[in-house]
């Protein structure tokens, strides 16, 4: 067999185009035709008994499924699985790092590093559809603890409690389990989670994280994420930062969320009711936040000075 058979090209195009050599026997093909394959180079090496279909672009996730096939006591973390699981503040990596007992030394390739750890439970992994390994999200936090700096990790723990991916008990039963001040990112980890409390509301935006993180550092007491408010008509609405004692509210409009006239408009007649109730709610927008940070935040403070002298 020299050609690619109709059943193995759809079974392949939903694995990314990465085989193992006893997919390829389920698929009927034998040692002999695998090696013509190779030969006529339709099927690419990567990692020992792992092949690409050539005419399949090489992909992160083709990659971590050659990994996941190659040894099954592999785990893919760090950016590579925050990357896979769609988390922001993952930047530019060209590694793949993989989650491995001590001993193991079965994975080698210029850009797979190794992240040697014996304590890897069962429920610290998941097996995704397509056949790739990753760690779960709380042991994906804590692994990220290594990698990022606080306000990242921060920003894509909140990302994860939003999404629903883990729990604060999820993340405290982790740090329980894993801290060694000796393991890398550990201290980073617990200090960021012991830092925010277990009753505070996710933010679901980093900028949101960032705006927080600078009020709070600027000395403002008392702030909520998405404080829960129940208009007199029964809606509830939750602004993205409140401190309910003063009764005032900050949104930050996301351009591709609020550019549109009917979110504005919907916007601005939810404000209007707001303040009939007494909340005043004073917006900025994630640009600003993102290029104008000092600015911004030194005006929030100004306003807040002025409700309490006012309260």
């Amino acid at each position: 067999m020299t050609a690619i058979s109709s059943e193995f090209a759809t079974y392949v195009r939903d694995v990314h185009g990465v085989v193992s050599d006893p997919e390829l026997r389920s698929l009927g093909i034998s040692k002999d035709q695998r090696e013509r394959l190779v030969t006529n180079g339709l099927l690419v090496p990567l990692l020992p008994g792992v092949y690409r279909l050539a005419s399949s672009p090489e992909s992160l996730e083709g990659w971590c499924r050659a990994i996941s096939l190659a040894d099954e006591r592999a785990a893919i973390t760090g950016r590579a699985a925050g990357k896979l699981a769609g988390l922001r503040r993952m930047g530019i990596s060209a590694e793949i790092e993989v989650r491995v007992p001590h001993f193991v030394n079965t994975l080698s390739a210029p850009h797979i590093r190794l992240r040697r750890c014996n304590i890897l439970d069962p429920n610290h992994v998941v097996l995704r559809a397509d056949g790739i390994r990753v760690v779960s999200p709380a042991r994906l936090a804590f692994d990220l603890g290594a990698d990022l700096p606080d306000l990242d990790l921060e920003s894509v723990i909140e990302q994860l409690l939003d999404r629903g991916s883990c729990t604060m008990r999820d993340l405290h039963d982790m740090a329980h389990r894993m801290y060694h001040h000796a393991r890398p990112g550990a201290k980073r980890f617990v200090r960021v989670i012991q830092s925010r409390p277990a009753w505070l509301k996710p933010a679901d935006s980093h900028l949101e994280v960032v705006l927080f993180d600078a009020l709070r550092r600027a000395g403002i007491r008392g702030l909520v994420r998405q404080h829960e408010i129940r208009l007199p008509d029964g809606v509830v609405v939750h602004p993205d930062i409140a401190v309910p004692e003063l009764m005032w509210a900050i949104e930050v409009d996301h351009v591709t969320w609020h550019g549109g006239r009917v979110d504005a408009q919907l916007d601005k007649s939810r404000d209007r009711r707001l303040r009939h109730i007494g909340w005043q709610i004073d917006r900025v927008t994630d640009h600003e936040i993102a290029s104008q940070l000092q600015r911004v935040t030194a005006e929030l403070v100004a306003i807040h000075r002025t409700h309490l002298r006012a309260s």
